[in-house]
């Protein structure tokens, strides 16, 4: 991994990181969707995912925090969380010995069915979703690996709570939690394989600054954000970064 970066991209990852902030203090969710994929256009996935470790904890932590009324989450759903911390060590697991172009292919997958829940969600589901404890093992197994594996949960998750029901509240403070135990648990792995060197962790820090200054003026702007407008605007945006990383990862087939 290296992080000889010349200036211009550091300000290309701080961007990235301000506007990932940005969404989270918005929405109450969203961080690694957006920073990963943009910081694995400009370098491989480890070392995007690497550079998230601290900062999307942090926004992770707070928005637990925040949350309340947890009898009626985690009292119910602890179970998806639990998976969802085994999936991510499996993931966390593939990200280490896995080659990178694949692992692009694999991200743009998950950002296309992120960018296409609500179609993926109105599929018959029915069988599944009748066994209550193979559908919270297989949404958050899914979840978790993808975490993992390419730091985005986030759609198998919403899906799954989609199909629930649940209300929004809940909703947001269950993804945060499987998303904050899923980056803890990939974090003990990468470093216990050795993947997490000190510069990467020093790099870190300013990041987690970034982040949690998008964060506060994403809470601010969210009584004046439209956010059918804003939600379009990162559609948008997802689906170019996704068509690149099809590109990226495509030459390791044609090559």
């Amino acid at each position: 991994m290296g992080l000889d970066f010349p200036p211009l991209i550091w300000a290309a990852i701080g961007v990235a990181i301000f506007v990932a902030g940005l969404s989270q203090g918005a929405m109450g969710f969203g961080f690694p969707a957006i920073s990963t994929p943009v910081l694995a256009l400009m370098m491989d996935i480890k070392t995007a995912v690497l550079l998230n470790l601290l900062p999307n904890m942090t926004v992770n932590i707070i928005s637990v925090i925040q949350g309340g009324n947890w009898r009626a989450s985690l009292g119910v759903h602890w179970p998806v969380a639990v998976y969802a911390l085994i999936g991510s060590f499996i993931g966390a697991s593939v990200l280490i010995v896995a080659p990178q172009e694949p692992l692009r292919l694999l991200l743009a997958a998950i950002i296309l069915v992120y960018l296409y829940q609500k179609k993926i969600a109105l599929l018959n589901w029915a069988a599944l979703m009748r066994r209550p404890r193979m559908a919270q093992a297989s949404f958050g197994l899914t979840g978790g690996f993808f975490s993992g594996a390419v730091n985005n949960s986030l759609p198998p998750l919403l899906i799954y709570f989609m199909l629930l029901g649940v209300e929004a509240t809940i909703m947001t403070q269950m993804l945060n939690l499987c998303f904050l135990g899923g980056k803890l648990v990939q974090a003990a792995t990468l470093a216990g394989a050795g993947e997490l060197s000190l510069r990467a962790a020093a790099a870190n820090v300013p990041l987690t600054l970034v982040a949690l200054a998008g964060m506060a003026a994403g809470r601010r702007i969210q009584r004046y954000l439209s956010v059918e407008t804003y939600q379009k605007l990162l559609r948008k945006i997802l689906f170019a970064v996704a068509l690149l990383l099809v590109w990226q990862g495509a030459r390791f087939f044609v090559r």
